[in-house]
Formats: structure tokens, C-alpha cells, sequence
């Protein structure tokens, strides 16, 4: 699903390759659309994620056994972009990951997510360039805090 009322492009993104744009105002908690694909086993996943000829990691975990792969059977969403300071969050409702805006979002500015890795995996650098980025896509403040 894609909020037909919304106009998105994909084009160049300051952070990572490509991103989802907005062409027009969309107010806060406007569900924009949902992470669609490939329904896969945990254990495929992590197959595909270590899988370097693969152009980027498009799996969004439902839960510990399932994740969603976006890459070939996905929609727009799979082009969002992590940021420490996102303007969208998700919420996972069963079988379904639905993405809203978490504030008013102004036209042409770039669609972002916290992909908030774990902390106890492989860090990776964060490209976000935000004032207050931490520096890793993963939750490190989550680390710290548990440390």
C-alpha cells in the first residue's frame, strides 16, 4: 500500500544512493505506506543481508523469525533512507509494517527512518549528517545504556 493522496519520487540521496522524496506538505501521523515484499525466514535473511552482490540490504524484521524483503517485490519504501533523526517512524501490526510521518513534512524534503540496527551486532557507520547523529545506524545509546 501507497497513500495515493501523496505525490513521492525516488531520486538521489545526500545520505545513501537513492531516497523517497515528497513533492507536497504531509501533515504529522499521516500513514504514508507500508514495507511490501518478499516474506522470508530469519535464517534467509541474514543469508541475504551477508550476501555482497546484493546492492544494499532491503530486509525489514516483522519479528524474530520473519523479515520483509523489499528488493525485488517492494514498493517505494524500500528507499528510505535511516537518519537519527527521522521525520517517519513505523509500527509493526502483526504481519504488517505500516510507515507514518513523525512530524509535518515539507515538500521536497527527503522521507527517513531510524533503522536502529542492534547495538550488540556489527556496527555501521552512519551517513545521516544530522546535528545530533550518533554516529552508527546502530542503537549504541541502547548499548551504553544496558552496559
Amino acid at each position: 500500500m501507497v497513500n495515493e493522496k501523496i505525490k513521492f519520487i525516488v531520486k538521489n540521496s545526500s545520505i545513501d544512493r537513492r531516497g523517497v522524496y515528497t513533492e507536497m506538505f504531509i501533515p504529522m501521523n499521516t500513514e504514508l505506506f507500508h514495507y511490501e515484499g518478499e516474506r522470508i525466514s530469519a535464517e534467509e535473511a541474514i543469508r541475504r543481508e551477508n550476501d555482497t552482490t546484493r546492492e544494499g540490504i532491503y530486509t525489514f524484521w516483522l519479528n524474530e523469525e520473519t523479515a520483509i524483503d523489499g528488493w525485488e517485490q517492494g514498493n517505494i519504501s524500500k528507499y528510505l533512507n535511516h537518519s537519527c533523526s527521522p521525520n517517519c517512524h513505523y509500527e509493526i501490526f502483526e504481519n504488517r509494517i505500516s510507515i507514518f510521518a513523525s512530524r509535518d513534512i515539507i515538500p521536497e524534503e527527503e522521507l527517513t527512518i531510524d533503522y536502529d540496527y542492534d547495538a550488540d551486532g556489527e556496527l555501521v557507520h552512519c551517513l545521516c549528517g544530522t546535528d545530533d547523529c550518533r554516529g552508527y545506524i546502530n542503537n549504541v545509546e541502547q548499548f551504553q545504556a544496558s552496559s
